[in-house]
């Protein structure tokens, strides 16, 4: 038999996993510099969860848990949802060490570890050195760089002249009284020479020409002009050196450059250009693909019946005053024949389509659709002419029920179970 529609649903059972959580899981002794003596306790507690709930029911033998030697341990509330455990030191522990406690959740044990840990207290450190009051600076002048002064200590910075040095004396007075000399020198730099005069830029009109032999200016207004000093004639852009210092009689300039560019020709006048000013566009119906219509045109398309044609025409204006027209066509299509409706398949749930811990049913549904209209399907499977519903489980070819609806309870599935529906006529 042909298959009209099918859908398909995956049912998922899952099963939470077991954790087991200590409130602490290590603790520090504080102890003497030999370790920590008998007699001291920590606890922590143990609880457990299935996913995100808590077990009821958590199981510590005292007897398995592994202690270290030198601790032992004690076990209260096994058996309930928190159980509490209680480490004491039978003897000095001196060094990091661990237990193993066994816990038992629902058949399953699970190992989980408490670590311990000894803070010994150190030997007494010897009595520490401090500086006394504040140290004291001294200084003096001196010739040479090498040799201590032995007098002249001030502690007022003295005048050092040039070339001679800068010795500093530092005492530092410690709190058992002992003292400390330390010393440093500097040598006190000598003056340097004077530096020469920078070119400086001057301005103005008075300068002109382009000469290269030295020429005295008395207009240039420059009233001391020295070596390599500049002069910009801000008319001509002309720029000069001087190579002749003196007043504006003496000094002596020659022509460096200009700094203008040299200005390009006018180029022509361009043609006038010529755009589009306005577009006026239209539209007509007509019989022909091939003839543009006479007459009907409008500035808004008109209804256009199956298998005629829309014309468009464009008229531009240009600025100098010119036209032009353009011609564009389309055809209106028939309207095609009306097609079959579609029949599809969905499957519901009336209980989701996970089961959790192996616990859970579901009523998987069946709905068949004729295009927008959903089809009457009796309990037997049966949809009208349209045929019958099949239930299959994926993997295999044959069917499992003949109905409207299926039920599958959580031992039907094992970790995920995939459903097929099919509409068979």
């Amino acid at each position: 038999m042909a298959v009209k529609a099918s859908n398909q649903a995956t049912l998922i059972d899952v099963t939470d996993g077991y954790s087991v959580t200590l409130t602490s899981d290590s603790y520090t002794f504080v102890g003497g510099t030999g370790g920590v003596g008998s007699g001291q306790t920590c606890t922590t507690e143990a609880v457990a969860f299935c996913g995100s709930n808590q077990c009821t029911s958590v199981a510590v033998t005292a007897a398995d848990i592994v202690c270290p030697t030198g601790i032992s341990a004690t076990v209260e509330n096994s058996g309930t949802s928190k159980v509490k455990v209680t480490f004491k030191t039978t003897a000095t522990i001196s060094t990091a060490c661990e237990a193993t406690i066994p816990v038992v959740v629902d058949g399953i044990t699970m190992n989980k570890k408490f670590s311990f840990a000894v803070a010994k207290t150190g030997a007494t450190g010897a009595t520490g050195k401090g500086i006394k009051g504040t140290p004291v600076a001294e200084y003096v002048g001196s010739s040479s760089n090498t040799t201590v002064p032995t007098s002249g200590w001030s502690t007022t910075i003295p005048s050092v002249a040039a070339g001679q040095y800068l010795w500093t004396r530092v005492t530092t007075t410690y709190t058992d009284n002992t003292t400390s000399v330390s010393y440093s020198v500097a040598k006190q730099g000598a003056t340097g020479a004077t530096g020469t005069t920078g070119s400086q830029w001057y301005s103005g009109t008075g300068i002109t020409g382009t000469s290269t032999t030295a020429t005295a200016f008395t207009g240039s207004g420059v009233a001391n002009a020295r070596v390599n000093d500049m002069y910009l004639n801000t008319s001509t852009g002309n720029t000069y050196k001087c190579t002749v210092a003196g007043n504006a009689t003496n000094a002596k300039w020659v022509y460096e450059g200009n700094i203008k560019g040299v200005q390009g020709d006018k180029g022509n006048t361009g043609a006038t250009g010529n755009g589009i000013s306005k577009a006026d566009i239209t539209y007509a119906a007509s019989s022909s693909n091939t003839s543009a219509p006479a007459s009907g045109w409008q500035s808004t398309p008109p209804s256009v019946s199956a298998g005629q044609y829309l014309w468009t025409r464009t008229i531009f204006t240009y600025t100098n005053g010119g036209k032009a027209t353009q011609y564009s066509v389309a055809k209106q299509g028939a309207t095609g024949a009306a097609g079959a409706d579609a029949i599809t398949l969905t499957i519901t749930s009336s209980n989701g389509i996970i089961f959790k811990n192996n616990a859970g049913s579901t009523v998987l549904t069946a709905h068949v659709w004729k295009g927008s209209i959903e089809q009457s399907i009796s309990d037997a499977g049966i949809c009208g002419s349209l045929g019958s519903i099949k239930w299959y489980k994926v993997g295999s070819d044959t069917a499992i029920a003949t109905a409207k609806s299926l039920t599958v309870t959580a031992d039907d599935v094992t970790n995920a179970q995939a459903y097929t529906c099919q509409l068979e006529g």
